[in-house]
């Protein structure tokens, strides 16, 4: 059953329902980043819920200009479910979020329209999702800036721009060194295979170290984070289904990402797909064999790094490797492991950098007031470098670093800190 509403097309009854959980307690909002550095209720867990309900019961007007306040409120959410780890009713925000916010969106800005900005709209659905059209993209807008054309180029991807990524799909295929543990794929994401083509080596390196024999795929397509970030659910289930079709009938042991947000949405491909039969089934098996990079290395047990690696360093915690995959203990067990390596606590490492997917792109101001929250904190632990597992967050600190006047701060991933250790 479905329930009509005066504002909103339908709304399933499943999901209404979850409404009722949240009892406004308050507990979300210290714990939401966008809550943190503006204090409006609105931009809170708790207020964005209020919203969503009212809009859903057809309390406030949705439409072109009636709708624009609860519009801007609920596309300022990074979607980094801290809150669901703070709250103590279990309500589910996501799933809320995921199902009223595109109808608003659409609503507000036009039918057909899932992003604030147009072209960004079209990069996230035609080029972002494949890795050979994101590099091009990429290549064709340094080329631009460097001739003086930097108005082509939309501001917010100006930054991202200036970093180092691959002109070429870099082969990251590896054989395990000493007695053989297994197989993996190694995913190397759509952007994540243009943008992090060290961090995709260094994974490689640290598997095959550790006895594991390393697989890519030749045409690995997007998992499906980038259409679910930019408010397209049916986007990001036919990601989930060619990601299905491409690993289901692989014969390794295992999938490993080494990008945190990736590896949610992969370890999601069952939820995404569930009620689809004969998909779903398939996506419990490939579900079953999904790992992060750092989990698969803690769950197996590492081989000694005999290198020392003298430097201290802080880790910051991504969103979606913490909040959705509950992983927190498995990259600092790596980093404790390194000889000579010095890991300080990161004020605050819970705390989203303001990354989030397309959010930086589509909530530049926002984005980076949250990110120069995290900076901060960055700076008060005198470490020389930030230790992530996410190239959405490596690429977002690294940026706000850079506006701080901070180059000197290096920004890496645990893995290719690991890879010193067994050079």
């Amino acid at each position: 059953m479905s329930v009509l509403t005066r504002s909103l097309p339908l709304v399933s009854e499943e999901v209404y329902g979850k409404f009722s959980a949240c009892v406004h307690c308050g507990f979300c909002l210290p714990a939401c980043p966008t809550y943190l550095v503006t204090g409006d209720e609105s931009d809170s867990p708790r207020g964005r819920i209020l919203l969503m309900k009212a809009a859903v019961d057809g309390r406030v007007e949705v439409g072109k200009k009636a709708g624009e306040n609860v519009f801007n409120h609920l596309d300022r959410c990074l979607l980094c479910r801290a809150c669901e780890v703070a709250c103590p009713s279990g309500v589910e925000y996501h799933v809320l979020m995921e199902a009223v916010r595109p109808v608003v969106t659409e609503k507000v800005l036009g039918r057909g329209r899932k992003m604030r900005s147009r072209s960004l709209q079209l990069m996230v659905d035609h080029v972002f999702p494949y890795a050979n059209r994101a590099r091009a993209g990429m290549l064709a807008g340094r080329m631009a800036m460097k001739m003086g054309l930097g108005k082509l180029v939309p501001e917010t991807m100006r930054d991202g721009l200036e970093g180092d990524f691959s002109l070429r799909n870099i082969d990251c295929r590896m054989k395990a060194q000493g007695e053989r543990r297994g197989s993996v794929v190694l995913l190397r994401g759509c952007v994540g295979s243009v943008v992090s083509g060290t961090t995709n080596n260094a994974a490689a390196r640290v598997l095959a170290a550790n006895g594991f024999d390393v697989e890519i795929l030749e045409e690995e397509s997007c998992c499906g984070a980038m259409a679910a970030h930019a408010n397209n659910p049916q986007g990001a289930k036919e990601s989930a289904m060619r990601m299905v079709d491409l690993l289901s009938d692989r014969k390794e042991d295992f999938f490993i990402s080494p990008i945190g947000g990736c590896g949610a949405q992969l370890k999601s491909l069952d939820t995404i797909l569930a009620g689809l039969g004969y998909y779903e089934a398939k996506a419990k098996k490939v579900v079953s064999k999904m790992r992060d990079v750092t989990e698969l290395l803690v769950e197996v047990g590492v081989r000694e790094m005999t290198q020392r690696v003298e430097r201290v360093v802080t880790f910051h915690d991504p969103c979606h490797m913490l909040n959705v995959q509950k992983l927190s203990n498995a990259p600092r067990h790596l980093l404790s492991l390194i000889p000579g390596l010095q890991v300080v606590p990161l004020p605050e490492t819970d705390v989203c950098c303001g990354a989030a997917g397309t959010y930086s792109m589509n909530q530049p101001e926002m984005s980076e007031r949250i990110g120069r929250r995290k900076i901060a904190n960055i700076l008060q632990t005198g470490a020389s470098e930030v230790i992530t597992a996410n190239v959405g967050c490596a690429m977002q600190l690294e940026k706000e670093l850079k506006h701080a006047g901070h180059i000197d701060i290096k920004v890496r991933h645990v893995v290719e800190v690991m890879a010193e250790g067994y050079e």
